[in-house]
């Protein structure tokens, strides 16, 4: 190394009084301006580098002088302006690039070929294996899908795994790496892990084969008394507070903390986990668990949120746990739900009390599942008026954490999008056929496990109607609006609803861990994959990335056909007065959907809201207790929106009617 030379006797004569040692101090190289006062009471053996230490560091308010004080080091490269400081056994094998802080820890230590992490084979969905996932540093939420689904593909697995291994080979080393601006503070043993840039570990109490990948924009953090071996942790990460955790990936910006406990785990960008425990999960992004009486086993995730005591059961005690659930995106479980699997719960659907049976209702989303003595019943359609849905939409990207300048994971966030929407057409269609053929004296049928109440299959159908005219005909209005602004001619503005796609299978989407994708698409992803047309896992990211920025043509692809098959023509080949009658359908659509939001969202104003207010006073207090704390519908911002969008949707609608009264 070029830019190292040998001690001279007077720095070598320096280090000893400093109360120094070495195996053999020929092995201890150092640059040009290195300060051999800044080194105390420390051991050198192996092959050792050092660089200048010049500077300070500013650490709780004090300033402090860079160097190397009461350690021990073997085989290392330490870069300027470091500051170590009572190590308790050693540092062995490790690179600690400029301005790292290594503080009161025990070991921190490397050893040759390790992998940090990368090559773990994580067993999620099925404990019994089948669907491992294997980690690596690049890996995000829909390379682990990939990896997870499609098993019945095995040509393309075989050629995916060949492109996640090349890049595992890349993350082999001769040695640790603890990367620039680092702090490792007050640790135990950290053994095989690599450190990223600005990364901060505060107590951890065991880390080992792992990698934390940091940022100056968004540093990751692993905290107190945290025990993990064989993870990878993205930017952004907050692990702190007890924390056990093995073979498991932290995705960006998710935190864990308070005693949670991972198995065979992944978590993809800003899940949240605390207090509960978690086995085989999927957990995509933001999945969240709070709860100490949470058991979350053996499923998929994803925009979920799971209250107290939610527990699955996956061990049939015959061919050992193999059992899986899906749990499609938008999900709640209520407090001390239990779901038996296998199980399918439909997308945006809360499920209610304990369920000794095994659900499978994919085409019915925003349902309510509950349990009645004993036995599973399903209202179709029901969230799509629950506040709480209409809250969740808002808050998902409003609550995105991600401060690194790459965003990992590819998130479509729509709640209503063509996945869900494709699922209402087909699930509008099955209940009424249900209907049809169910005798009028029998009061529910029975569909996936799940109970239906008759009279629920045509409500729920015209439920479905109304999301799928709100949708449908709205996104042609958006269109229309933004054409009528450029004070176009009909003639122009039919021209703007084109769709020259030669997209054949448009009514079949996936959805892969938040990214919402034609299925058209991933397949030939996956072709190219076995054709060997993709080299990299780079080049398979930006393919995903491709299909992510493709949604905007993608939605209109299928809307355009969806619109045709449920109006009986073409958007570009109505007239004014076609598209004013879809103007009173969607404006009807809209405000029903509203009015019952509405309706939903002043439940949380009624008096039984009131109880636990105004303790020990009279109705008088109690109320005006309640108004202190909660406020009123009138002033909350969530109902306010609603207001605001009933009035947005009369405007919309008559302005859009004067506008092609005078085109008629």
């Amino acid at each position: 190394m070029e830019k190292y030379r040998a001690l001279t006797a007077h720095e070598i004569d320096i280090l000893t009084k400093n109360g120094c040692s070495a195996d053999n101090w020929e092995n201890l190289q150092v640059v040009e301006n290195f300060d051999p006062s800044r080194v105390f009471f420390s051991q050198f053996s192996g092959k050792i580098f050092l660089g200048s230490f010049s500077g300070f560091m500013e650490i709780d308010g004090i300033e402090r002088p860079c160097g190397i004080y009461h350690s021990r080091l073997h085989h290392c490269t330490i870069d300027e302006d470091v500051l170590i400081d009572r190590m308790g056994s050693a540092i062995l094998n490790y690179h600690i690039e400029k301005d790292v802080l290594i503080e009161n820890t025990f070991l921190l230590s490397a050893e040759k070929g390790a992998q940090f992490g990368n090559g773990v084979k994580v067993s999620i969905l099925n404990e019994a294996g089948g669907r491992d996932v294997t980690l690596f540093n690049d890996l995000n939420a829909q390379i682990a899908y990939f990896q997870a689904s499609f098993r019945h593909d095995s040509e393309f697995q075989q050629k995916l795994n060949s492109l996640i291994g090349k890049n595992i080979e890349s993350q082999v080393h001769s040695h640790g790496i603890v990367e620039s601006g680092a702090r490792i503070r007050n640790c135990g043993t950290i053994k095989n892990v690599l450190i990223g840039v600005n990364a901060i570990l505060e107590g951890a109490v065991k880390l080992e084969n792992g990698t934390i990948v940091s940022c100056p924009e968004h540093p990751s953090y692993v905290g107190v008394s945290v025990v993990a071996e064989n993870f990878i942790v993205s930017e952004g990460a907050h692990i702190d507070a007890g924390v056990t955790m093995e073979n498991v990936f932290v995705g960006q910006a998710t935190q864990l903390g308070n005693q949670f406990s991972a198995e065979n785990a992944l978590f993809f960008a800003n899940c949240e986990g605390f207090n509960s425990e978690v086995n085989s999960i999927f957990a995509g992004p933001y999945s969240v668990t709070h709860h100490k009486s949470t058991l979350l086993i053996a499923s998929l995730f994803s925009f979920y949120n799971a209250g107290s005591g939610s527990n699955q059961s996956n061990h049939m005690y015959k061919l050992g746990p193999v059992h899986q659930g899906i749990f499609e995106r938008g999900c709640k479980t209520g407090s001390f739900s239990y779901v038996l699997l296998e199980s399918h719960v439909p997308a945006f659907s809360t499920v209610i009390g304990k369920h000794l049976t095994n659900i499978d209702a994919p085409l019915l989303p925003f349902s309510y599942i509950t349990e009645e003595k004993g036995d599973s019943r399903l209202m179709p359609a029901i969230n799509l008026f629950s506040i709480g849905t209409v809250r969740d939409e808002a808050k998902w990207p409003a609550r995105d954490r991600r401060k690194a300048k790459q965003k990992r994971d590819f998130i479509i966030f729509d709640v209503f999008s063509p996945y869900s929407v494709e699922k209402m057409r087909q699930g509008k269609a099955m209940l009424l056929k249900l209907y049809e053929e169910t005798p009028r004296e029998k009061s529910s049928i029975v569909y996936g496990g799940v109970q239906i109440s008759r009279l629920l299959l045509r409500k729920g159908a015209k439920y479905y109607g109304f999301a799928i005219d709100r949708y449908l005909i709205g996104k042609i209005i958006n269109k229309i609006e933004k054409a009528i602004e450029t004070k176009a001619s009909w003639k122009t503005i039919r021209e703007q609803l084109v769709c020259n796609s030669a997209s054949e299978d448009i009514n079949k989407w996936l959805d892969l861990s938040g990214l919402l994708a034609l299925k058209e698409r991933i397949e030939k992803l996956m072709q190219d994959v076995k054709d060997d047309k993709t080299q990299t896992i780079g080049e398979f990211l930006e393919q995903i990335k491709i299909i992510y920025e493709s949604f905007a043509s993608d939605e209109w692809t299928y809307i355009y056909r969806a619109f045709a098959e449920d109006y009986g023509f073409m958007p570009d080949k109505m007239t004014p007065e076609d598209f004013m009658i879809l103007v009173k359908r969607w404006e009807k659509a809209a405000n029903s959907l509203n009015a019952l939001i509405l309706d939903d969202a002043s439940k949380e104003f009624g008096d039984f809201s009131h109880i636990g207010f105004g303790l020990g006073f009279g109705e008088n207090e109690r109320r005006a207790d309640f108004k202190a704390v909660r406020g009123e519908s009138q002033t909350n911002a969530v109902v306010q929106k609603l207001r605001a969008e009933k009035e947005e949707i009369q405007r919309r609608a008559e302005g859009v009617m004067q506008t092609l009264e005078s085109m008629v």
